[in-house]
């Protein structure tokens, strides 16, 4: 932590210095006994350069006094807004809510592995539909199955396995049709990290119809989620919710902006409206799902069906039927070619 650290009256040759040896990376700048008093970036040194402040003798006047950190007893009530910041930061101070003296950094990694540590089992199964063709991601999987395309340098079905892990599931039950040895292939190599069970679907069942080979494999409620959706959310708590309120279905969903790119016109018998550009919010389903085994009983046979299908066959048999809500940046659909092509070399 030390390395990360400088003081406030710290010549800026010595900043230079300490920013290279970190190959980069920003300085916390402190006072005194390591109280926070701002960050200094390798772009606060560039743009002092060009203003001709960099000669200066101290770093004072350049560095940032407005840096984003985290109170040491907000770190786990604020996980997933933390999780959102490192992601854009690469770190986040950690200071005492007294004395504002620096306690830790975290770093990505570091909330990762705080992260697997912190939260709670699970015990139940998860089950990720990844027999689809992905048409909407031609021409990459022409070539590899949609799990399989990468994301910042992993699968994006591996995204979902590590994030699943660290809650850590009885079971991993992956149903694959398209490409499916390929899959078989990749599970194979991953099988010391992870305990795959593989059902192979001969045909096309849709996103629904393969849950149909789970009835004697699931003991009672199990986790369902699309292969191109990465969720960053808390899924004891998403499981907690589900049984707190006796659901047979809970579908997960975010809030989402939908703005109309042009003006919009309507009227009564009274008056004309106009509307520049509207914006509407909606919760969408963001493709996780926690069922009940009972669930399980409308599927009569093995045939084709998609899961809004099965969604409304559950209304009209009176399941219960609710859904968990979780802010829209922590979710990311990879299912689309214009998404894909956004996140594939970003931190989720």
């Amino acid at each position: 932590m030390k390395e990360q650290l400088i003081d406030k009256n710290s010549s800026t040759r010595k900043a230079i210095r300490q920013i290279n040896k970190l190959h980069g990376q920003s300085l916390i700048v402190v006072k005194n006994k390591n109280i926070l008093e701002g960050i200094l970036s390798s772009y606060d040194l560039r743009k002092a350069i060009i203003n001709r402040k960099i000669f200066d003798k101290t770093i004072r006047k350049i560095y940032n006094k407005k840096p984003k950190y985290v109170f040491s007893d907000e770190v786990k009530k604020k996980f997933s807004d933390i999780y959102s910041k490192i992601k854009s930061l690469n770190f986040l101070p950690v200071i005492d809510r007294k004395t504002y003296k620096i306690i830790d950094i975290l770093s990505y990694e570091k909330l990762k592995d705080f992260r697997s540590k912190s939260l709670k089992k699970i015990n139940c199964s998860v089950v990720i539909m990844a027999g689809g063709i992905g048409t909407r991601l031609r021409p990459y999987t022409e070539v590899l199955p949609k799990p399989l395309l990468p994301i910042n340098g992993k699968p994006t079905i591996r995204h979902i396995l590590e994030k699943f892990s660290y809650h850590k599931p009885t079971n991993f039950f992956v149903i694959v049709n398209y490409k499916s040895e390929i899959l078989k292939s990749y599970f194979s190599e991953i099988r010391d990290s992870f305990k795959v069970k593989i059902i192979n679907e001969n045909k096309s069942l849709g996103t629904a119809g393969g849950l149909y080979f789970l009835k004697n494999r699931v003991k009672n409620h199990f986790f369902l989620t699309n292969c191109d959706t990465i969720i960053n959310a808390n899924y004891h708590d998403i499981l907690h919710f589900h049984l707190k309120e006796n659901n047979d279905l809970t579908a997960v969903v975010a809030k989402k902006l939908f703005c109309i790119p042009y003006g919009i016109f309507k009227n009564d018998k009274k008056k004309l409206y106009f509307t520049e550009k509207p914006k509407f919010k909606f919760r969408v389903n963001v493709g996780l799902y926690l069922l009940n085994k009972n669930i399980l009983n409308l599927l009569k046979r093995k045939q084709y069906l998609d899961f809004n299908t099965l969604l409304e066959k559950s209304l009209k048999k009176n399941k219960k039927v609710g859904y968990y809500e979780i802010k829209d940046r922590d979710w990311i659909d990879v299912g689309q070619m214009d998404k894909y092509k956004n996140f594939i070399n970003k931190k989720i």
